[in-house]
């Protein structure tokens, strides 16, 4: 990805999702394209962006609010460049992975900036939705031939659908399929107990996920 103080243009860019600028963006997008920059390029900035504000957020540098309006800006910015990507010629192979929240729980506002990070580093992301029994996470598993599932859950009776989530997964998969977990009442203990991958938040699954592609 572009770096912090790159090239003019993508600078700016990069500024403008930080601050979630989405004023300027559409121009300053349509300005980086007719100076000829590679729509690839642009669009490393954009989430690179992204994933700055979601650092942030995880070292409380920012607040919830502030990393939502960058997503959103993201998405205006996304929007103008995408169409460009699929003209132009590159082989990137994308991790798959499925996320979803568990059977008993509807929250997604987690979940959703947890995809959008996903989506933002590379990643086909397949999301299942809000309240997730079991098996549906498995069959999209199967589905897409996974490499990550994620469940994510923000309340306790959740923690009952999580559990049989990981033994149905691990039962139907094998013990070497790769699981995140996630929300509010998720912890590190719990992940040891599962024997799965803890991730305090956007920011970490990340950080968590490259880890453990690259084992």
């Amino acid at each position: 990805m572009p770096f912090e103080n790159g090239p003019g243009l993508l600078s700016e860019i990069r500024a403008a999702i930080i601050n979630g600028n989405s004023a300027s963006i559409v121009a300053l997008i349509n300005n980086a394209l007719k100076e000829g920059i590679a729509p690839k390029e642009v669009f490393d900035t954009l989430a690179s962006g992204v994933i700055t504000m979601g650092e942030k957020l995880s070292n409380k540098e920012a607040f919830l609010p502030e990393l939502v309006v960058s997503f959103e800006t993201f998405k205006i910015g996304a929007s103008i460049v995408e169409p460009k990507l699929k003209t132009t010629s590159f082989n990137e192979i994308k991790r798959k992975i499925v996320i979803g929240t568990v059977e008993g729980d509807i929250h997604n506002i987690g979940k959703n900036l947890v995809k959008t990070m996903f989506e933002v580093s590379g990643f086909e992301v397949h999301d299942v939705g809000v309240d997730v029994p079991p098996q549906k996470f498995v069959d999209k598993a199967f589905e897409i031939d996974a490499d990550i599932i994620g469940c994510s859950t923000l309340v306790s009776p959740g923690l009952i659908a999580l559990r049989k989530t990981v033994e149905l997964v691990r039962r139907m998969r094998g013990e070497n399929t790769k699981i995140i977990i996630g929300g509010y009442t998720t912890s590190q203990a719990l992940a040891n107990e599962l024997g799965v991958t803890y991730c305090k938040d956007a920011y970490d699954a990340i950080l968590k996920v490259n880890s453990l592609i690259k084992k």
